[in-house]
């Protein structure tokens, strides 16, 4: 598996001039080549294809594989993940990772605004490209929309929810192609990056015409861009507009996957669910590696490091098919486990494909119905705990009934969890809802676990090992205080390097 797929990002790359901190000059950039780039429509299209694969395919370290490290960080910060002690963001699942601003932290901001630059020599520079006037319409709508997702990305993790303090601040929004003599800009508060993203995601949608089909499924699409919308809306607490992009979405993508293609293993984005996902080849599949954390019970998986929590299990009803993918088991490599060797609830959700290569899920529909759901509850629509029994029946557990108010966004953010595992949401979820994570130690008593071995002769025989069984050991943040709302843990940091470089930063 390549690390980075360099003739894939490398334009990117070279485009970006160094918004990384504000120290505007850092990195080459071949001036001529560029103008060259974006005199047509084409080049300005390949420009974004390249601002894509950067975001996607970019490792900073092994444990930082692109966009998706953010996923898996919000994850690994949850209340389901157990992360293994050994290998992959074990420092997020102990909340110091992003506190002490190293590695993913800086990695998320770095990306974060160069993606946002890329994006801004498009915006700006397409309309006066050569080409069609319909498809340079689109590819600025194509842009704004990934400037729009990743200010809803700065929005969602460096600021509590936006009416715990509507002035904190995020981070500058810069709206054009940073230059060598560009000024540092002040940074907005989250009031404003959301008000930016959703402007953008807004505008975008008026670009993007109708009858646009993409040819793959990462591009950016009208659905996926009310999708984010309805996502920027629910996380900025805009009720009525996050129902009503949800259910935009829903007239579209509103069938829900079968209890077979649920159990394929999240890797493939054709799957009639997916709204939105980044594909992966044989030899541009760098993200892949995200699998090696996700995929707990393959042999060819490597880390295994994304378990659950014992107790996540006991959420799912008796008959509920995804109940029945969750079990105590070794190391998938362990083909003779010993006594009191470690046992693991692993939830076979995510599997590689043949060769080490899996597509990751960006968007689905059952995202839409809870988003829909959780809007409408807030808005005390009766249609709410309809919207939920949608995602309910499809998965074969039992139907909400009778709720209304705070019991059933009560249970919209549990069924979040159940169906959105490993996706992405958790940290999200707990810092715009007010949550405080929840965890508790498991009992440390011996389990049985089966297990069966093959001869020579090929006679199968059942063997039994008692098996000591790993819940959570992480139930405090590091201070040694307890798991509390509005935790300055739970949240991502601008880096030092900012602070130092950008001397408007807190004008």
């Amino acid at each position: 598996m390549k690390m980075i797929n360099i003739k894939y990002v490398v334009l990117s790359v070279f485009l970006s001039l160094g918004i990384s901190s504000c120290s505007l000059d850092t990195e080459p950039s071949d001036a001529i080549v560029d103008e060259k780039v974006f005199s047509t429509v084409e080049g300005n299209e390949k420009v974004l294809v390249g601002a894509w694969g950067y975001l996607m395919e970019t490792f900073s370290t092994y444990a930082n594989p692109g966009y998706g490290a953010f996923l898996r960080t919000n994850d690994a910060m949850g209340n389901d993940v157990v992360v293994s002690p050994k290998y992959g963001f074990r420092d997020h699942y102990a909340f110091t990772a992003l506190y002490n601003r190293g590695g993913t932290n800086n990695f998320s901001w770095n990306l974060t605004y160069k993606t946002i630059d890329n994006a801004n020599n498009v915006i700006e520079k397409v309309y006066t490209s050569t080409g069609g006037v319909m498809d340079k319409q689109r590819v600025r709508g194509q842009a704004l929309a990934l400037r729009g997702f990743m200010y809803l990305h700065l929005a969602s993790s460096y600021a509590f929810a936006v009416d715990v303090d509507p002035n904190a601040k995020v981070g500058p929004i810069y709206l054009t192609p940073t230059k060598p003599d560009t000024k540092p800009r002040p940074a907005a508060t989250v009031t404003e990056v959301y008000k930016q993203s959703i402007s953008d995601l807004e505008e975008a949608l008026t670009l993007i015409p109708i009858s646009y089909v993409r040819n793959l499924k990462y591009k950016f699409d009208r659905n996926v861009v009310q999708g984010l919308l309805a996502r920027a809306y629910l996380y900025s607490h805009n009720w009525e507009k996050a129902a009503f992009y949800s259910d935009e979405v829903l007239k579209t993508y509103r069938q829900l996957m079968s209890e077979t293609d649920y159990k394929a293993g999240f890797n493939d984005s054709s799957n009639v669910e997916w709204i939105w996902g980044h594909q992966q080849i044989s030899d541009q599949s760098s993200a892949s590696y995200q699998f090696h954390y996700l995929d707990v019970t393959s042999k060819e998986s490597y880390y295994f490091s994304f378990n659950t929590d014992p107790y996540f299990k006991e959420l799912f009803d008796d008959g509920d098919y995804r109940k029945g993918m969750i079990y105590w088991a070794p190391d998938p490599k362990i083909v003779n486990p010993q006594e009191r060797d470690v046992a693991y609830m692993r939830y076979a959700k995510f599997k590689f494909k043949a060769g080490q290569i899996a597509d990751i899920v960006l968007m689905r529909t059952s995202e839409m119905y809870l988003i829909s759901a959780e809007a409408k509850a807030r808005l005390g629509r009766g249609d709410a705990i309809n919207q939920l029994n949608a995602v309910k029946e499809a998965r074969g557990a039992k139907l909400a009934s009778g709720l209304s108010g705070q019991a059933l966004l009560e249970a919209i953010w549990i069924e979040r969890r159940k169906e959105l595992f490993g996706e992405g949401f958790a940290r999200v979820d707990i810092v715009r809802n007010k949550l405080a994570v929840e965890r508790k130690l498991y009992p440390q008593d011996l389990i049985d676990y089966e297990y069966q071995v093959m001869d020579n002769s090929g006679k199968v025989t059942t063997k039994t090992v008692k098996l000591l069984p790993q819940g959570h050991r992480i139930t405090q943040f590091t201070d040694k205080t307890d798991f509390v709302p509005n935790s300055k843990y739970y949240l991502f940091r601008i880096p030092v390097a900012e602070e130092i470089e950008n001397g408007n930063l807190y004008k």
